[in-house]
């Protein structure tokens, strides 16, 4: 079945009420993990980075403290958003990676990177041209553009320790 067509009229949109009672914005729950200051562009680093270690990700990110980078790891870990490698990289160092929770954050990264991309290309890019996720990233495009997998189980969710 073919998703529905996007309408061709300018005139605003909204998706109308939700099917079920919400409780919480889903948008402010998921800002309250991933809105943290440092937190988007560290997730960058270890979704991008495939040895994303310790010192790679403070090296990536001027002006990130090594205090603040350790809390938003430990924070992110909780979450189940990351993990460290269970095989040591480069000096035996165990870099970061995603786990399968934190591959739903590929879609979000790539939209922000869209977005900067097409409204921010005399910064993004030297020739200052913009460009599509699919131009710049054409063999990962799949991963980037990644559905979230909607026949997976939702699991329930540990309590806050």
């Amino acid at each position: 079945m073919a998703p529905p067509a996007l309408p061709t009229s300018s005139e605003p949109r909204n998706p109308g009420p939700p099917s079920f009672p919400v409780q919480a914005c889903p948008i402010s729950t998921t800002l309250g993990t991933l809105g943290r200051k440092w937190t988007l562009t560290i997730l960058r680093d270890i979704a991008f980075f495939p040895n994303a270690s310790f010192s790679l990700i403070l090296r990536n990110n001027p002006g990130l403290r090594q205090r603040t980078l350790s809390l938003r790891l430990k924070q992110l870990s909780a979450e189940e958003l990351i993990e460290k490698s269970t095989e040591a990289a480069n000096g035996g160092v165990r870099p970061y990676r995603l786990t399968g929770k934190g591959q739903q954050v590929w879609p979000i990264l790539t939209t922000l990177m869209q977005f900067g991309m097409q409204n921010y290309p005399e910064t993004v890019f030297a020739d200052g041209v913009p460009r599509n996720v699919e131009e710049v990233y054409p063999a990962d495009t799949a991963l980037l553009l990644g559905r979230f997998d909607l026949r997976a189980p939702v699991r329930p969710r540990r309590s806050p320790r």
